[in-house]
């Protein structure tokens, strides 16, 4: 049987396990001191905050034996940029060469954040602001500065579920 773990912090990666769970007929369990059990494929989403990446710290704590992993990365990385840069490769590392990875649009919600986590995006945009050459992810970031932003599209999550039976046949 599939296993769904995820990590939160504004619900997005909850919300895409949570899809995915139903969709495949299993539960979605959050990240805790549990360790996955079964050998069937285990697929963990949790949110990117820059290099806290918790589903990799996951998959690289654990012992999965043979079984078919994926890791979900959600995050506000324009989706393209997300993929093209490849970041869970280097974060898994060649030890972890074998799991699968995704990248999925998630939801940061301003009206949310800590007061900390406040201070680091101000002073992360205010920095963004004065480079001259700015990417469109930079761009996007600058742009959704303030405003709660939801990007988060289980149309998303179809490679996912087929990547998911395909391991499980």
């Amino acid at each position: 049987m599939t296993s769904v773990f995820y990590a939160t912090n504004y619900g997005s990666a909850r919300d895409y396990a949570e899809e995915l769970a139903q969709r495949l007929g299993t539960t979605a369990e959050e990240i805790g001191d549990n360790a996955p059990t079964g050998d069937g494929p285990l697929i963990v989403f949790s949110p990117v905050h820059g290099p806290s990446i918790p589903a990799v710290s996951f998959v690289k704590t654990h012992s999965l034996g043979e079984r078919p992993v994926a890791v979900c990365a959600v995050g506000m990385t324009l989706i393209d940029e997300a993929r093209r840069s490849d970041y869970l490769k280097a974060a898994l590392g060649d030890e972890r060469a074998d799991v699968r990875r995704f990248y999925l649009p998630g939801r940061l919600n301003y009206s949310e954040l800590s007061a900390a986590h406040k201070a680091v995006m101000f002073g992360i945009i205010n920095s963004l602001k004065l480079k001259p050459k700015k990417s469109a992810n930079e761009k996007a970031m600058i742009e959704s500065y303030g405003k709660d932003t939801d990007h988060v599209d289980f149309a998303e999550l179809d490679a996912v579920e087929q990547w998911a039976r395909d391991a499980a046949a």
